[in-house]
């Protein structure tokens, strides 16, 4: 088993995660060229010598750092005529810098890659949304070493079908995103642009709302998400899977050797969510109390929706409480062609292991009227929150 593991560059990380399979660590700087996939706002701030001082400490233990370059939207400067020239001195600013590989989710930036630097490995992002075989094959053809799993990481079929074609896979492991979120494709093109240089400033990313409120109407949606538990690693490895990612990069250094601790030893006791990245809940509700004290041009709908948030806040889930066979019975299920209210597997499942206010979801009543939550979008835009704000958020 191989860990990949996210780095908020303090190098106590480096040095507490030595005697785990951590392979790779992947960060990088807030804000870039091409953005690097998640919004500077809940980033740590690192400059150049921290950066490579960081990156020392990495090679010390012999481990690989691989910098996220893995924007899904370039907000069309890839044709403005010196594009090519500033990218090309990004790669190579970064790699003299002390920088493995990288990880790109645009095919462009792939090409540009394997043509400056064939050596140098790169795995295609998450955010290349991959989710067939033959779109995998494309990028491997490009010279990509890896492809990165994440909404398709509980399709078995496309997984057994990439190991069998010889396409080593990574999977992310801990993020909570909602299956099939229609809300999937905005809210990278969200992390994309506002990471990169020059953007317009943003504090809190609308999407993450959307996708709370999903939570929020359905509880059961935290079992049928993305997620993987530690004990459920050997179902991929039978699959040919053997490389797992953890995100965190705006996490704290005990959380981070939390996680990669439960995942190598392949449990956890306890509440799975304090493993997992569980933005739905906490993000909104910390943005929308921000909003609340700002000039919130919507004040009764930023009050109604922090009131169809607070039952959540208080919400667990049993790790020890899972079925046996439970991503077995998944990996035998065609999610992708069944819809979750015709299965109810998730469901069923989540009434044995989700406790909201210490009572099972049967018992939880979602709020009757939420307001849309477009009504709040103008709060999150402009001047970022303020810094005591932005460093709440930042630990989420």
């Amino acid at each position: 088993m191989e860990l990949v593991l996210a780095t908020n560059f303090d190098d106590r990380l480096v040095e507490r995660v030595r005697e785990l399979p951590v392979t790779t660590f992947f960060g990088g700087f807030p804000t870039s060229l091409t953005g690097g996939g998640r919004p500077p706002y809940i980033l740590p701030s690192v400059t150049e010598d921290r950066f490579a001082e960081h990156l020392e400490v990495i090679h010390r233990r012999d481990r690989r750092f691989f910098a996220t370059l893995n924007t899904n939207d370039l907000g069309l400067k890839e044709y403005e005529p010196d594009f090519l020239d500033r990218f090309r001195a990004e790669a190579n600013y970064l790699l003299d810098l002390g920088v493995d590989g990288f990880v790109v989710a645009i095919p462009l930036l792939l090409e540009i890659l394997r043509s400056d630097h064939p050596h140098v490995p790169v795995s295609a992002s998450t955010f290349a949304r991959l989710r067939t075989v033959n779109q995998a094959m494309y990028f491997r053809r490009m010279g990509a070493e890896h492809v990165i799993l994440e909404e398709g990481n509980r399709d078995f079929q496309l997984i057994r079908g990439l190991t069998k074609a010889k396409v080593p896979v990574e999977v992310l492991v801990n993020q909570t995103c909602i299956r099939d979120c229609p809300y999937r494709a905005h809210h990278l093109n969200t992390s994309s642009l506002c990471s990169q240089e020059g953007s317009s400033p943003i504090w809190f990313e609308h999407p993450i709302l959307q996708c709370g409120l999903e939570v929020i109407r359905d509880p059961t949606k935290l079992v049928s998400s993305i997620w993987v538990r530690p004990e459920d690693l050997a179902v991929y490895e039978e699959a040919g899977v053997h490389r797992f990612k953890i995100s965190g990069r705006n996490r704290s250094t005990d959380w981070l050797v939390k996680v990669a601790q439960a995942y190598t030893s392949r449990k956890y006791e306890g509440n799975l969510l304090d493993i997992l990245s569980f933005v739905q809940v906490k993000a909104p509700s910390q943005a929308l109390e921000v909003a609340a004290r700002g000039p919130s041009p919507t004040p009764k709908d930023v009050e109604a929706l922090q009131k169809a948030f607070r039952p959540l806040q208080d919400v667990r889930i049993d790790n020890q409480a899972f079925p046996p066979g439970f991503m077995r019975r998944i990996a035998e299920t065609d999610c992708e062609h069944l819809s979750c209210e015709s299965c109810r597997y998730c469901a069923s499942v989540a009434e044995k292991v989700v406790r909201i206010g210490g009572a099972p979801p049967s018992r939880y009543h979602p709020p009757a009227a939420v307001p849309p939550s477009f009504r709040v979008l103008p709060s999150f835009g402009g001047a970022p929150a303020p810094a005591k704000d932005r460093l709440e958020m930042r630990a989420r």
